[in-house]
């Protein structure tokens, strides 16, 4: 049988507006508990948040909630995620895919900073930390106050895109950190305190520790966008960062060849069981261009990124050539979005950028 998200989404929404709560004549669905409905192959996750009013029902509505869903046909698991009530905040609307929002439990924002980026993928080498420069540029041609976080901890490679392996963060007095500024761009990452060559020999909790110090105690000023450089895979680091900050959403990075894919899907997961929405996904290394007669050779299969964009409902944003100029231009610390903005990973990364803004500022 096929799994129909929609139909499965609208079966969700009448099953919990048929849940009473407790001593009232209202149901959950109407009195705001549930955030969010995501259908995805089988699953349903609810993302639901009890004002205080109801937490002593919490329990029972809950296993009710499960039981419930768990007789939709086509459903085999049933996830509920719990969210703290934040004061002040208005509850979000319920859809059949996440939008942009607020990530997860206890997110926290960054004082300033309007909307924040994480720019992820399922492996390394693929390219993400080359997007996520760039994004960050091509956002700042835009007009809009940017930063760029590097929270590669064990592979930080921005100082060195950005021409400034060199540059030492200054601390304050009142032990705050104050961010390097290159090319319009406000910067801090772990290799702005390393010697060259020296490596990251750190467990779980020091890099997520120095990831909030980063985010928190860093002075990022007023900024439109932060983007976050992320660590490739779905392991600790990713997932203290995604369920420490309000996350606007994510942009996924991936190669076609069918393990990367298998790799970026799992990301996609993450995200989406986390309430974080996915603004989209860019395919790097589509093909090679050959620079005398403009053919395109596959050096691996075409395709597979917007595949898998359309597999999981999610915007494409765009195929990155393999290009011998933007390595050149990355390993000599001038950004392509800087030295050749109209060229085919500037083009991409301009169109992404608007893209970006528009999903972000519909939310």
């Amino acid at each position: 049988m096929t799994f129909d998200k929609k139909l499965v989404v609208e079966a969700v929404n009448q099953l919990l507006d048929e849940i009473p709560v407790p001593g009232t004549s209202s149901s959950i669905m109407k009195s705001g508990v549930i955030q969010r409905v995501i259908a995805h192959e089988g699953e349903v996750t609810v993302v639901v948040q009890f004002p205080a009013g109801l937490t002593t029902h919490e329990g029972s509505i809950s296993t009710r909630i499960e039981d419930e869903l768990g007789t939709i046909e086509g459903v085999d698991k049933v996830t509920l995620l719990h969210r703290t009530e934040t004061p002040g905040a208005a509850p979000e609307a319920t859809s059949g895919a996440p939008g942009p929002g607020p990530s997860a439990v206890g997110a926290q924002e960054i004082p300033g900073v309007r909307h924040v980026i994480a720019v992820a993928s399922g492996k390394g080498g693929v390219g993400k930390s080359t997007v996520a420069v760039n994004l960050a540029l091509a956002l700042t041609a835009r007009g809009l106050r940017t930063g760029l976080l590097d929270a590669d901890v064990y592979g930080p490679s921005t100082p060195k895109m950005l021409g400034i392996e060199d540059a030492r963060p200054r601390a304050t007095e009142k032990e705050t950190i104050v961010p390097i500024e290159v090319h319009g761009l406000k910067t801090m990452s772990i290799g702005y305190l390393l010697e060259e060559d020296s490596p990251v020999i750190w467990r779980g909790p020091m890099v997520t520790g120095l990831l909030r110090q980063f985010l928190f105690q860093v002075e990022w000023g007023k900024l439109d966008y932060l983007v976050l450089d992320l660590p490739p895979g779905t392991g600790d680091a990713q997932l203290t960062l995604v369920q420490s900050i309000a996350l606007a959403g994510a942009v996924i990075v991936t190669t076609p060849q069918d393990v990367a894919l298998l790799d970026v899907q799992r990301g996609i997961q993450m995200f989406q069981r986390t309430n974080v929405p996915i603004l989209g996904v860019i395919e790097n290394m589509s093909g090679f261009e050959c620079s005398s007669c403009g053919h395109i050779t596959e050096i691996f299969r075409s395709g597979g990124g917007e595949d898998a964009a359309k597999r999981y409902s999610v915007p494409f944003l765009g195929k990155i050539p393999l290009e011998p100029a933007t390595a050149l231009s990355c390993d000599g610390g001038t950004p392509v979005m800087l030295s050749d903005p109209t060229g085919a990973l500037g083009s991409v990364m301009t169109s992404a950028s608007e893209q970006i803004v528009s999903l972000v500022a519909a939310s």
